[in-house]
């Protein structure tokens, strides 16, 4: 089905929300790979706030019981106290007008479904009304996937993280990172009398005394790699032992679009991300380029909460989208609204920081 607006005093008719939401899922996404892989655990809460307490954490163990009585109710653990945290509430918000800008691939899908003039037929300026509805509704829920990546990553690295705008006070939800799981090397990695090999045991010392568990997983970017594998002593433990059998380290050419296995070293796989993202009109990178983190906790949450529009009536919602025309001043907008929280399955899972280049 269709929505009808009037654009121009001609009636038009455009995507409905359900259609548009249907495009949004069908089209090419942000790379979610931060959140996928290291939040993987899904969950909503019908309220406007995040029981952090209440998720979960211990593996479930069946009761002894004999088989003449009934059965007995899993007594499940809570890791640690009750307590309830904000999650940000985002809200981003379009004009549509007729596109002079198309995305060659999403017009050709539109053409391919039929709901745009097909082959050399010119488009209408209600097509150009439908084009730019449609990107825009990817645009906006491109723009709520980004922010939630930028959330998970800075609960990830530094286990806190800030929301703040010009017309939003500054909050920050911190889960308390012990002070000790921050790490930077007293030799940068890439200077000649570095020590990397020592560094990472010392980063897996402080995972298993504060997290409980040693690491499996390093994650850094391309130049702190450069670095690592330039050095002698790193080659001389990690590379040298295996040169008649295979090599532990995975020979590739870096691509910043993608993350990248390198290989594994010492049973720590060794991930490098050199994605970047547009904030304000400034790039800026989502791992920065000095940074090296050795992983215990690859099993957090992304939470979303009750979307605060009547229209969805409070469901948790990982993407409400709604449009509508407006009188004065003639226009139609189009608004989407998200409530997600990342949250660590353990607060001390990263050891790392800056500074490593």
């Amino acid at each position: 089905m269709s929505t009808s607006f009037t654009f121009q005093n001609a009636p038009v008719e455009l995507l409905d929300i359900p259609q548009l939401v249907l495009l949004t899922d069908t089209t090419k996404k942000v790379d979610t790979w931060l959140m996928d892989r290291f939040f993987p655990q899904r969950v909503s809460y019908s309220k406007k706030e995040v029981p952090v307490g209440e998720l979960n954490t211990a593996t479930p163990l069946a009761p002894f019981v004999s088989p003449n009585v009934a059965g007995r109710q899993i007594n499940v653990a809570e890791s640690g106290k009750v307590g309830f945290v904000k999650p940000a509430y985002l809200k981003p918000m379009v004009t549509i007008v007729p596109s002079d800008v198309q995305d060659s691939a999403l017009v050709t899908q539109l053409r391919r479904y039929g709901i745009v003039a097909t082959g050399s037929n010119r488009l209408s300026d209600a097509e150009l009304l439908l084009i730019d509805q449609a990107q825009k509704a990817i645009y906006l829920r491109q723009s709520i996937e980004n922010r939630k990546l930028l959330i998970a990553r800075d609960v990830l690295l530094y286990g806190k993280t800030t929301f703040a705008s010009a017309d939003f006070p500054s909050y920050t939800v911190d889960y308390n990172r012990d002070a000790a799981c921050n790490f930077a090397p007293l030799v940068k990695w890439n200077l000649a009398n570095a020590t990397p090999v020592q560094d990472m045991q010392s980063m897996i010392n402080i995972s298993v005394e504060y997290a409980g568990v040693a690491p499996n997983l390093a994650l850094t970017s391309s130049k702190v790699f450069n670095a690592l594998i330039q050095n002698d002593e790193f080659k001389e433990k990690f590379i040298k032992p295996y040169a008649s059998i295979s090599v532990p380290i995975t020979p590739t050419f870096d691509d910043p679009s993608k993350p990248q296995f390198r290989g594994t070293v010492d049973n720590v796989q060794i991930w490098t991300y050199d994605g970047i993202h547009n904030m304000n009109g400034t790039v800026e990178r989502f791992i920065p380029e000095d940074f090296f983190g050795m992983v215990t906790d690859a099993n957090g949450w992304i939470a979303h909460c009750a979307i605060q529009n009547i229209e969805a009536f409070g469901q948790p919602l990982e993407f409400f989208l709604n449009q509508w025309q407006e009188k004065n001043p003639s226009s139609i907008q189009m608004l989407a609204e998200s409530s997600p929280l990342a949250v660590p399955n353990n607060k001390n899972g990263l050891v790392g920081g800056r500074g490593f280049v």
